[in-house]
């Protein structure tokens, strides 16, 4: 494999991580298990950990039960870090706590107007380019803005399935040539442009995607997915080379939030 090696990633201590309110199909009011919930973070960081990856931790505020979910604060880069335009009035509250901590850990500071919104969970880097998921969360018209602000070429992929509101709960890129996604979420055209842009591209069964098989991080040659995914899709990694690491993150998916939504990689 030729992905690239994470060195450094923060996440988010879900001490007051519940769910009070829906904004995605996934989620399922007043379910939560804080402590189960704690535990499975501490697993997930435990297995970053053992994969020499050094683990930043930001504290969570009371008022924000979705601030867990650190993928979506925005985009780094070089120590820069590009933040949210999150849609919802329910998560805006997270930006200010993600800003102020970035400023304090000396990153740079850059947004985009407040005019689009945008969301870490909806972008992800493939080779040289950024795809970006738009329709339920992100903007189409962010994209030229992204592309400016982090001078790279920007491609949009339109999703078309409210279950799948985020692009990394159904594109799970591996490395420069590889990914797995799942047609069904996207729109006709944005099938296309994958099939033409992705030179080894697996297609995901119905029953792996919402496993969350699709919401996973990769590094170097490992992949940490959640519990529970098809052994189609297990195999198929293990084709492809890769050591997998399981960990349960059960209490998460009931927010609509998996192993790649815990994780904002910083370098």
């Amino acid at each position: 494999m030729d992905s690239k090696k994470v060195k450094r990633v923060l996440l988010c201590r879900p001490t007051y991580f519940t769910v009070d309110y829906v904004i995605n199909p996934h989620m399922k009011p007043y379910t939560v298990d804080g402590n189960i919930a704690l535990l499975q973070w501490e697993n997930l960081v435990a297995i970053l950990q053992s994969l020499e990856i050094k683990v930043d931790v930001i504290d969570q505020k009371e008022d924000v039960p979705d601030m867990v979910f650190a993928t979506d604060q925005g985009i780094v880069r070089d120590g820069v870090v590009l933040l949210a335009n999150f849609r919802y009035k329910q998560r805006q509250p997270e930006r200010i706590y993600y800003r102020d901590w970035f400023r304090e850990n000396g990153f740079g500071l850059r947004a985009l107007s407040n005019i689009f919104p945008f969301e870490g969970g909806d972008t992800l880097f493939f080779g040289d380019m950024l795809f970006v998921g738009t329709g339920f969360r992100a903007s189409i018209s962010s994209c030229e803005e992204l592309s400016r602000k982090l001078n790279i070429d920007v491609m949009p992929l339109r999703l078309v399935d409210p279950f799948f509101y985020h692009l990394d709960m159904s594109f799970l890129p591996i490395n420069k040539t590889t990914a797995f996604y799942y047609p069904a979420a996207f729109s006709k055209n944005s099938q296309n442009l994958l099939q033409k842009i992705v030179p080894n591209l697996y297609e995901l069964s119905e029953e792996a995607v919402k496993s969350y098989a699709a919401n996973a991080f990769v590094s170097g040659d490992d992949i940490v997915i959640s519990a529970g995914t098809p052994k189609s899709f297990t195999d198929d990694l293990h084709k492809l080379g890769l050591n997998i690491h399981e960990v349960d993150v059960s209490e998460f998916k009931k927010a609509g939030g998996g192993v790649h939504c815990l994780i904002n990689v910083l370098e």
